[in-house]
C-alpha cells in the first residue's frame, strides 16, 4: 500500500501537468460584460486566433482576432457586452498555432479533409468567405454581377483554406487587429476591416484587377510568358 501511494504522489503531477492545454481560451462571464482571455501555458510566445458569433450583444461578435500571447500569461481577446432583456449566447472557433500543426499532422475525427490546395496566386483577387455571412454574400454577387475574376474560397468548407487565411493574415497584420470577413488579397496586400461593403464597393479599384487579367491572356494568346 505505501509503494502503491508513493508511486501515485510521483505520477500525478505529471498527469495532471500533461492534461494543462498549451493555450486554453478563458470566459469570465459577468452581468455586464463577457470577457474572453486567451491564456499561455507554456514557456514560448504563443499566436491565438478567436472567432466567435453570438447573438444578444451590444456589439457584433463575428470578428476573428489573432494576438501574439506571451509565456505564461494571459490576454484579452476581446469584450462581449449583452444586450439588457436578451440572452445572450455566443458559438466559437479558438485555436492557436502549434495546434494547427498538430491538426495537420493528425488523420481522422472530422477535424480536416485531405485537399489539394493551390497555393494564393498574388495577380489574382482572392477573397475568404464564410456560410451566413452577409458582407460576404454581397460581395461575390458584385463580383459575379460584374464578372471580376476572383477566387472564393470558404474557410468552412475544410481546414486547409482557414490554415491559408491564418498564414497570410500573420505576415500582413502585427497582432491585436479585429479581422472582419470578407479577407479580400490581391498583390501581397489584405483587406480585412470592411467597415462599410458598400463603401468599399464604390471605391475599390477594380480596374487594376481586370487590368491584370487582361495582360495576362492577351500574353498568352501571343505565346509570351509573364
Amino acid at each position: 500500500m505505501k509503494l502503491f501511494l508513493l508511486l501515485f504522489f510521483l505520477i500525478s503531477p505529471s498527469y495532471v501537468f500533461a492534461q494543462t492545454p498549451a493555450v486554453e481560451l478563458i470566459e469570465d462571464k459577468q452581468p455586464k460584460r463577457w470577457t474572453l482571455y486567451a491564456q499561455n501555458n507554456t514557456d514560448i510566445e504563443q499566436e491565438a486566433f478567436l472567432m466567435v458569433k453570438g447573438e444578444g450583444f451590444r456589439r457584433s461578435a463575428d470578428r476573428p482576432i489573432i494576438k501574439k500571447v506571451p509565456p505564461n500569461s494571459k490576454v484579452v481577446m476581446i469584450i462581449l457586452i449583452p444586450l439588457k432583456g436578451a440572452t445572450p449566447s455566443y458559438t466559437k472557433v479558438f485555436t492557436f498555432e502549434e495546434q494547427l500543426q498538430t491538426i495537420k499532422k493528425r488523420k481522422g475525427e472530422g477535424q480536416k479533409e485531405h485537399v489539394n490546395l493551390l497555393p494564393v496566386n498574388p495577380e489574382q483577387l482572392t477573397v475568404f468567405i464564410e456560410n451566413d455571412c452577409e458582407k460576404c454574400t454581397h460581395l461575390i454577387n458584385y463580383l459575379r454581377n460584374k464578372r471580376i475574376k476572383h477566387r472564393p474560397l470558404n474557410i468552412k468548407k475544410n481546414s486547409a483554406v482557414f490554415d491559408m487565411m491564418w498564414k497570410h493574415l500573420k505576415d500582413s497584420v502585427s497582432g491585436g487587429e479585429l479581422i472582419k470577413l470578407p479577407v479580400l488579397m490581391h498583390k501581397e496586400k489584405m483587406y480585412f476591416d470592411i467597415i462599410s461593403m458598400e463603401h468599399f464597393i464604390q471605391n475599390f479599384d477594380w480596374k487594376k484587377i481586370d487590368w491584370v487579367y487582361a495582360f495576362v491572356n492577351l500574353s498568352l494568346l501571343a505565346g509570351r510568358s509573364v
